[in-house]
């Protein structure tokens, strides 16, 4: 639909405009070019509204691009006006607000969900009722960063959390990849905007490409994605007779702290060495202030669970933050966590919320492999992650350390089903 309200059938070669709308049907989509090389793919079943795109050189103050996506699935690839005004971007969704740093992302929304990945660059997604201002990015304090580093890792936001989360990373662009059997809607941006296997050729990018590489698979296969799903379903059931989850159990792994650990009292979580190794456990994972122990196992054990993929439950956790300034101790709050584990591929990627009074909100985003001997090492991380899990894997443990100019951030954690 037009700016003029008027609707019209998208045709190849066509030019859309600012103030136009974008809806395909089930089973069509649209490719779009931008006169400033930007490229944008609206999948099946979708509505995408061009609020502005226009630019000025002179005064890049004065450029904004703005896109609504309603409902449905974009891929969004930044062009030269993006990447020269980045604070003017902004595409919203019901839920979402979201800013880039230089990106190329997908999107994938409703009334009630927004979930995103990104293939290069960078994104801030944020709640939109944080959002003051119409353009660029919010940062109120609930907005998480995505980045294309961050492998294994997505950003999804629903009504009844209220903040991003990361959780395991699915190919938003699957249930949205079919041949083009129809398109309803046309509608774009300022003049020279090119639609469908034109812009394509023109631009030399594959908008088809899914968001995580097929040649080596996803990072952590649906299944795991399936129970993640489950049990937010189970929690979003207010009012239902359904009685909670019961907290997770961990036996078998236990945290051992050094002797010279001055934390002031603040660590609940750990025994010291002597008591954790009295059992004959054996040591998995080292960190500079803890040690993750479990039961002592045959010389070549491995791992014998059965199961693919496994959404672990944060069962327990500590953490403390050392000044720097004055070398004083103070207690830091874990929440928000995640822990995916995908026995079938060999990989995990967990998150977790971390506060304290002078640290203030921050967060640990890591995944990598998990070994035949059930010990996690992490190839992508903005934290120092070490863990490893029992050889049954029904428990998980990690410890995470991170290095700030205002101090360390130390912490340990367990998880259970």
């Amino acid at each position: 639909m037009g700016a003029d309200d008027v609707v019209r059938t998208v045709e190849r070669g066509q030019s859309v405009r600012a103030g136009d709308r974008i809806e395909t049907r089930e089973g069509g989509h649209v490719h779009v070019r931008f006169v400033d090389g930007g490229r944008l793919s609206v999948r099946p079943a979708s509505r995408l509204q061009i609020e502005n795109y226009s630019h000025s050189a002179t005064q890049p103050q004065g450029s904004a691009i703005k896109f609504r996506l309603d409902e449905g699935v974009i891929r969004s690839i930044t062009g030269t006006w993006g990447e020269e005004a980045r604070e003017r971007f902004r595409l919203n969704t019901p839920m979402a607000a979201i800013g880039i740093k230089g990106t190329d992302f997908v999107v994938k929304s409703d009334a009630n969900v927004t979930a995103a990945s990104v293939y290069s660059g960078a994104i801030l997604l944020a709640p939109l009722d944080d959002c003051a201002t119409p353009l660029g990015s919010c940062q109120k304090g609930r907005e998480k960063l995505l980045s294309a580093d961050m492998k294994g890792l997505m950003l999804e936001l629903n009504r009844q959390q209220g903040v991003p989360q990361f959780v395991a990373a699915i190919d938003l662009l699957a249930s949205a990849r079919r041949p083009a059997a129809g398109v309803a809607i046309a509608t774009t941006v300022p003049p020279a905007v090119g639609v469908g296997a034109e812009a394509r050729a023109a631009t030399g990018a594959n908008l088809d490409r899914p968001i995580v590489n097929e040649a080596r698979g996803r990072d952590l296969v649906e299944a795991a994605t399936q129970i993640a799903a489950s049990q937010i379903a189970a929690a979003r059931s207010a009012g239902s007779s359904r009685r909670p989850l019961p907290q997770p159990q961990v036996n078998e792994l236990v945290w051992a702290r050094y002797a010279w650990v001055r934390d002031g009292g603040l660590d609940t979580l750990s025994q010291t060495f002597e008591q954790a190794s009295a059992a004959g456990r054996e040591s998995v994972a080292f960190g500079t202030a803890h040690v993750l122990t479990r039961n002592a196992s045959p010389a070549g054990a491995v791992l014998t669970t059965t199961d693919a993929a496994v959404n672990f439950r944060l069962a327990g956790s500590s953490a403390f933050f050392q000044r720097n300034f004055d070398h004083g101790v103070e207690a830091a709050k874990v929440d928000n966590g995640t822990l995916a584990v995908d026995f079938s591929r060999s990989t995990f990627a967990t998150q977790l919320g971390v506060s304290s009074p002078t640290l203030g909100a921050d967060s640990v985003v890591a995944s990598g492999s998990i070994g035949k001997d059930g010990v996690m090492r992490t190839t992508s991380a903005n934290a120092t992650v070490l863990g490893a899990t029992t050889l049954d894997g029904k428990e998980a443990g990690y410890l995470f350390e991170k290095n700030m100019v205002s101090g360390a951030l130390r912490g340990v954690t367990l998880w259970g089903r």
